[in-house]
């Protein structure tokens, strides 16, 4: 990935907050998440109506529960950065959160940390069937799987988790997790690290 240089000068640069082993680069499927969450349909992505969205870059450890909450600078990204997320990640609220919960767990400043989310985040190409609207689309898990490896072809093998929530059978695709190591290359993701889907999984189009 085109970050990797920056991601190695940075990562050189700064201290661990905390010890890890790779991340997790979370996006939501936003069409699934405003649906399931009735309490977000006024933010921003929801609003917007936007097919995926970031939520998070998630340090991770192959063994063990993640680091959570770890100490460090306070929440603050660059006007450049402010925009480059406004596209991708745009409720501010989660922002923060996420940079409390997990992005001073990386050890980098606020910036830069969303810098690299955002770079990574660029970077990945998603299937028309996501963007689809008016009616849902059902399709097997590893059908879609197979389509985010053949578009983005550097992910790693076991480099993409699916995350599926809610009561509807299929349940509805809500979250595509991938794997990145700490230099910011696509890595498998460690064996604790599952998908939740059955073997048929509906997505959710905006209505």
């Amino acid at each position: 990935m085109k970050a990797v240089i920056l991601f190695c000068m940075v990562m050189a640069s700064f201290s661990y907050a905390d010890d890890f082993d790779y991340y997790t680069l979370a996006v939501t499927l936003t069409p699934a998440f405003c649906d399931l969450n009735p309490g977000k349909r006024n933010s921003v992505q929801c609003r917007e109506r936007m097919p995926v969205s970031a939520h998070g870059m998630w340090p991770e450890r192959s063994r063990g529960r993640a680091p959570e909450y770890c100490s460090g600078a306070a929440f603050g990204v660059s006007q450049k950065n402010e925009k480059l997320l406004r596209r991708i990640m745009p409720d501010a609220g989660l922002r923060k959160y996420q940079w409390e919960k997990h992005g001073r767990c990386s050890g980098l400043p606020a910036d830069e940390y969303f810098s690299i989310l955002a770079r990574e985040f660029d970077e990945l190409k998603w299937p028309d069937r996501f963007k689809s609207k008016g009616r849902d689309v059902v399709a097997e898990k590893d059908s879609v799987v197979a389509e985010l490896r053949r578009l983005n072809p550097g992910l790693a093998g076991n480099g993409v988790v699916l995350r599926c929530t809610g009561k509807d059978r299929p349940p509805l695709l809500t979250e595509v997790r991938v794997c990145l190591s700490a230099q910011g290359e696509p890595v498998a993701c460690a064996g604790n690290f599952k998908s939740n889907c059955p073997s048929v999984i509906k997505i959710r189009a905006w209505r």
